[in-house]
């Protein structure tokens, strides 16, 4: 498979690190009304003053490390066209009926309560119902723009999953992903993709790559169920 490589234009240098500027992802999933599971996913930074540049060669498939890419709900017509693209004020964090990428969120803002997708965000390939092998997506904010840089998770709710302990350890991250399942479909979710960022401290471009599953398998989660009940008999 062939990787999808995005320019840094600037004369900072490029970083792989896990120290500093983007630290990994992480991921919030709930259950919402229509029954539908919603996942929200951040590149997770160390500073407030950390910009997510771009998320590159991105795997959403249903296995780790499989070519298999994961099945997510598409609304046809205003939301996003049938694409991951998002179009501001109907990309929003309360959709539960839509799935689409961005970097960061429009206007800049905490993420708590409702907030919107960055407008200006574009994807390669654009796709249907899953996200291509080795996909990319950018933003087109001019570098002032609040859209991009790292605000506080503190206010998300739902189970969080981390792909670092580094990331686990940040409330700061940047909106990159609205994942929408169907009603039923209880396959597992993996994320594998990578993040550059542009460090607000140092000014270096860093780019650090996570893997997670988003939603373990039904199988799994009898066996964490199983686990708590021997441990509360034990305490008994």
């Amino acid at each position: 498979m062939n990787s999808v490589a995005i320019a840094v234009v600037g004369a900072a240098s490029l970083v792989a690190s896990v120290d500093a500027g983007v630290l990994g992802f992480s991921s919030f999933r709930r259950t919402a009304s229509n029954g539908n599971t919603v996942i929200d996913v951040f590149a997770v930074m160390s500073n407030a003053s950390d910009r997510l540049l771009n998320v590159s060669n991105a795997n959403l498939t249903t296995t780790e490390g499989g070519s298999t890419p994961s099945t997510y709900v598409q609304q046809a017509g205003i939301a996003t066209r049938g694409r991951w693209e998002p179009v501001v004020f109907s990309s929003a964090r309360s959709n539960i009926v839509d799935s689409f990428v961005t970097i960061g969120v429009y206007g800049g803002t905490p993420y708590n309560g409702e907030y919107y997708a960055s407008a200006t965000t574009i994807m390669f390939p654009p796709s249907g119902d899953q996200v291509l092998l080795n996909a990319a997506w950018f933003g087109l904010s001019a570098p002032p723009s609040p859209d991009s840089f790292a605000e506080s998770m503190s206010g998300m709710t739902g189970t969080r999953t981390d792909s670092s302990a580094a990331a686990a350890g940040s409330n700061l991250g940047v909106w990159c992903a609205h994942l929408v399942i169907a009603s039923g479909d209880f396959g597992a979710r993996w994320w594998n993709a990578t993040a550059a960022a542009k460090d607000g401290v140092t000014g270096a471009t860093v780019m650090n790559a996570g893997t997670m599953n988003m939603v373990p398998a039904p199988g799994a989660l009898a066996l964490l169920g199983v686990a708590g009940f021997a441990s509360r008999r034990r305490r008994a």
